[in-house]
C-alpha cells in the first residue's frame, strides 16, 4: 500500500484500518457492517485466542473471526489469529505493533465501536497535516464533552482517550513500551506533573503507576495505561474533534472495560462534521471541555465514588503544600 504522506488528504478508503476482535460475533457484525460505509482497501484484523476456562470461546472466537472477515467489498485482509489467550494486553498492544510495522499510519478499532464515517475524512486530512508534528500523538474519535461555540472543528487535549476507535502514525507508536523499568519513579513522577492539570490527578495517576509497577494491578489489561505513559513522556497532544465521532456498543456483561465506565459515556450519539474542516490557529492544550466533563462525572457519583473523589482532592492538595510550602 502507498506510504507516502504527500497528498493533501488520504481518501477514506486508502486509510488502513486495524480491527481488533475476540469472542462477540454480533458485535464485530456491527462494525463491519459500519465499516461498509467507507469500504477500506486495507484491513488488519487481530484476534486473541480463546481463554482456557472458557470453552464457549472456542466457537464464540471462531464466529467472531468469521465475522471479521466477511466483506463483501474489494479488500486485502490480512489476520493475526492468536491459537492461545494472551490477555487484553499483550494481545491487545502487540496487535497495534504488527499493524504499524505494515503501515505509515492508520485507525484502530475495537469490536465494540462504531465510527461514524466523518470520522475518516476527519483522520484523512489530519493524518497529513500532522503527520511531521511530534507534539501531536493520536487522533480520537471519542468527544464526550457538552457542545460549545468554537470557532474550529477540533481542539488539543492532554487526555488520551484511546479505547473504541482512534488514529495514529508509526512515528508515534514506536514510543509506546511495555518495559516499564525504563522510567524510574522520579521521571514518572515529574512526567506526570508536567502533564495533569492539578495535584488531584497527580497524585491519583502516580498511585496507580506504582501498584501497576508492584504487579498489584492487571498488567495484561493496562496497555492503554502505558500509551497514556508514553504519551505524556512525549510531552504530546491529541486531537478531540468538537462532535463525537464514536458510538460504543459493548455496555453489557460481556465487555472488558465498559462496566467500570461512567454512564455518561454510555448513550453517546454520533454527529456529522462540517467540511473543510476548520483548523486552530495556535496548537495548544485546551483544558475547558475536560473540566467541564469532570463536573458533569462529579455530579453523576454515588456516595462512595464521590468520598474517594473528595479524599483523592484532599490528598492531592496536601502534595501540592508539601511542595511548595517551606516546611524545613
Amino acid at each position: 500500500m502507498p506510504s507516502s504522506l504527500s497528498n493533501n488528504r488520504i481518501p477514506n478508503e486508502d486509510i488502513p484500518v486495524l480491527l481488533a476482535v475476540f469472542n462477540r460475533p454480533e458485535k464485530t457484525r456491527a462494525v463491519i457492517n459500519s465499516l461498509r460505509q467507507i469500504r477500506p482497501k486495507n484491513l488488519f484484523v487481530a484476534a486473541d485466542g480463546p481463554r482456557p476456562d472458557y470453552p464457549q470461546d472456542i466457537e464464540k472466537c471462531r464466529l467472531a473471526r468469521q465475522e471479521a472477515t466477511a466483506v463483501d467489498w474489494a479488500c486485502e485482509i490480512r489476520t493475526r489469529f492468536l491459537d492461545d489467550n494472551m490477555g487484553v494486553d499483550p494481545a491487545v498492544s502487540t496487535a497495534i505493533g504488527w499493524f504499524f510495522r505494515e503501515v505509515e499510519y492508520g485507525i484502530i478499532l475495537e469490536d465494540d465501536c462504531l465510527l461514524h464515517p466523518d470520522f475518516f475524512a476527519f483522520c484523512g486530512e489530519l493524518l497529513i497535516r500532522y503527520s511531521g508534528d511530534k507534539r501531536i500523538m493520536q487522533i480520537s474519535s471519542l468527544s464526550p464533552y457538552d457542545s460549545r461555540q468554537h470557532p474550529y472543528d477540533y481542539h488539543f487535549s492532554r487526555t488520551f482517550r484511546c479505547s473504541g476507535g482512534w488514529a495514529t502514525w508509526r512515528r508515534a507508536w514506536k514510543h509506546y513500551t511495555s518495559h516499564i523499568s525504563q522510567y524510574s519513579d522520579d521521571e514518572v513522577l515529574s512526567i506526570f506533573k508536567a502533564s495533569l492539570p492539578d495535584y488531584a490527578k497527580i497524585y491519583h495517576y502516580y498511585n496507580t503507576w506504582l501498584a501497576f509497577r508492584k504487579g498489584s494491578l492487571n498488567q495484561w489489561s493496562c496497555w492503554d495505561f502505558q500509551w497514556n505513559m508514553a504519551c505524556y513522556a512525549q510531552n504530546g497532544l491529541s486531537i478531540v474533534p468538537e462532535k463525537n465521532m464514536m458510538k460504543n456498543i459493548g455496555f453489557d456483561e460481556e465487555s472488558t472495560h465498559t462496566k467500570c465506565l461512567n454512564p455518561i459515556f454510555e448513550n453517546l450519539e454520533t454527529s456529522a462534521l462540517q467540511f473543510p474542516l476548520r483548523h486552530p490557529l495556535f496548537v495548544y492544550a485546551d483544558s475547558l471541555p475536560e473540566r467541564s466533563l469532570e463536573k458533569r462525572i462529579y455530579r453523576s457519583l454515588s456516595i462512595k465514588s464521590l468520598c474517594m473523589y473528595l479524599l483523592r482532592r484532599i490528598l492531592g492538595t496536601a502534595s501540592y503544600l508539601r511542595d511548595v510550602m517551606p516546611f524545613g
